[in-house]
């Protein structure tokens, strides 16, 4: 049995990969997610892309190949990417799914649906509470003040106690699944089974990997291309590799600016 490969973020495990299975990422209370199956790999990309000139390549060509693939990415010709495919089993809180399934629509999911199961009592519990961010009315911030964890978790542990009784109070009474969902909290969790395309794949990690999304889609974000790596290492290595170059440049067109704005 192999050692579990983590993620770290402020001196703790983000997720841990499975050392029995490393295409699946498990992340504690949060959930899991497991990359269930992938059709093509770097050289499917390749053979994409070269069909223009009806040409293909038996074997990756580790130099030339990654060269192409880069190029391809770098000035957005997508369908050689799209030519490609990746299928996850995703546990996560309802608010989770939501910002996945209504934001991102390039997904295929089948859903677990609490009228056809009943609910399993699991609700993610947040190991620490967050302000709201002062600036940015959507995001919360941890450096923002100070909050009364210890009230908060009762508060939390109290609502969400409440709303289980209720659904099981409902249950016993013989009302049905799919009305007595209805007083389940968003922080349940549910399984969802999804398909994307590689360069849709892409789209969402960029948006969703950066420090700017809400922290517990980042750790989807940040398992999954782990997984992905597996499968399409040239590929992913040259998608950061442009992310890595245009933040560079990003960079200095911002100390250009600056020195500029002080003449």
């Amino acid at each position: 049995m192999g050692h579990a490969a983590s993620v770290i973020k402020d001196n703790r495990a983000i997720f841990e990969l499975n050392p029995d299975n490393p295409l699946l990422a498990e992340m504690g209370i949060l959930g899991s997610m497991e990359l269930l199956d992938s059709m093509g790999d770097d050289l499917s990309i390749v053979n994409a892309a070269r069909v223009s000139y009806a040409g293909s390549s038996a074997d990756f060509d580790p130099v030339k190949d990654k060269k192409l693939i880069k190029y391809l990415a770098k000035h957005k010709h997508w369908t050689p990417f799209e030519q490609n495919s990746l299928k996850f089993r995703v546990m996560c809180p309802i608010y989770i799914a939501g910002q996945w399934l209504m934001k991102h629509r390039c997904w295929v999911f089948n859903e677990i649906s609490a009228r056809y199961t009943k609910f399993e009592n699991t609700i993610y519990k947040p190991d620490d509470f967050r302000k709201q961010a002062v600036k940015n009315k959507q995001a919360s911030d941890a450096c923002e003040g100070d909050i009364n964890q210890e009230l908060a978790t009762e508060i939390y542990e109290t609502a969400f106690g409440s709303a289980l009784e209720a659904y099981n109070k409902l249950l016993d009474l013989g009302v049905c699944r799919e009305q007595a969902r209805g007083v389940l909290p968003v922080g349940s969790h549910t399984e969802f089974i999804t398909t994307v395309n590689l360069r849709n794949y892409m789209h969402w990690y960029n948006l969703r990997a950066p420090s700017d999304a809400q922290w517990e889609i980042q750790q989807y974000a940040k398992a999954s291309i782990e997984l992905v790596k597996n499968k399409f290492p040239i590929a992913i290595e040259c998608f950061e590799e442009i992310k890595a170059e245009e933040e560079a440049e990003m960079m200095k067109l911002a100390e250009l600016k600056k020195v500029a704005s002080s003449n």
